[in-house]
């Protein structure tokens, strides 16, 4: 926006998520921001919000639901659009499935942060493990929140589980052979690409309720190709528990699934529609306001 007004030259907002909605949603869970703070907060964090969307030539978002609220929040109707995430799908999509082995293996990409509520999922894989010995989870991701990450380890080593694995950042497209389904706990997401990454290499995916999860799962619109996973109420620590139950009682269900995940990926969701996309908006940017 200071660009914006210095300048005078057109802004663009392409926003992954709500972002006003996502640091209220932080700041009312944060143990360290004083109570009385938290109001003036996050009417500030709304003002922002309001600033750009009253500015801003084209505002994009990843899904309708997005978009919907973007109008509730103000931004106007003509400048807002859709454009999807995309992922390089020919990355993923020669994975080759895991061999059954006696073992289910479960992968969270996911940071170890409160909003990806890490804890809810080792209490969910340790209910898994009391009804299933039989699985191993993996937790790929980089630390965000040092302490909470402290208390994640503490956690599943307060339960006995050896077969959670912390792995930190590694190669997603080489660990993925090692996965036969991934999971997703946060409690607030756009369009995740670590469920897109996942679909295309065949592996389906038990998701939360946040985003379009739902979306990614079950399609919308005319895409009738079926369902490619599980979602559930976030931090519903038994509905979590449940659908990884669910998911591991059959290998030729979650081929299935993930099969209809990568046919739903290959369609709506590769890197160069997204691409084509922005660089549309760009090109009409660029006509509307002479730049050269």
């Amino acid at each position: 926006m200071l660009g914006h007004h210095k300048y005078n030259k057109p802004v663009m907002l392409s926003e992954h998520g709500i972002y006003s909605r996502e640091r209220e949603e932080e700041i009312i869970r944060a143990q360290w921001v004083i109570p009385a703070f938290k109001k003036q907060w996050i009417n500030f964090f709304y003002m922002l919000s309001d600033a750009i969307y009253k500015r801003a030539c084209r505002i994009t978002s990843l899904f309708d639901n997005a978009r919907q609220t973007q109008l509730e929040l103000g931004a106007p109707a003509d400048i807002t659009k859709v454009v999807s995430n995309g992922i390089r799908y020919e990355r993923f999509c020669d994975i080759p499935l895991k061999e059954e082995n006696g073992i289910v293996d479960i992968g969270a990409v996911i940071r170890l942060a409160p909003i990806k509520d890490v804890k809810t999922l080792i209490y969910a894989f340790n209910e898994l493990t009391l009804r299933n010995p039989n699985v191993r989870l993996h937790i790929l991701g980089g630390t965000d929140d040092q302490e909470y990450a402290g208390e994640c380890y503490a956690l599943a080593e307060s339960f006995g589980l050896k077969n959670c694995l912390f792995v930190g950042q590694v190669n997603v497209i080489e660990y993925m052979a090692k996965l036969d389904f991934t999971v997703l706990t946060s409690i607030s997401e756009g369009q995740p690409l670590s469920v897109l990454e996942s679909f295309a290499a065949r592996r389906p995916a038990v998701t939360t309720e946040v985003g379009c999860c739902r979306e990614l799962l079950e399609g919308s619109g005319d895409d009738e190709f079926g369902i490619a996973g599980y979602c559930v109420p976030p931090m519903h620590r038994e509905g979590l528990a449940d659908a990884m139950e669910k998911m591991c009682a059959s290998r030729s269900r979650r081929i299935r699934m993930g099969e209809i995940g990568q046919k739903r990926v290959d369609k709506y969701f590769r890197q160069e529609f997204m691409m084509k996309n922005y660089m549309d908006i760009y090109k009409e940017i660029e006509d509307k306001y002479n730049i050269t």
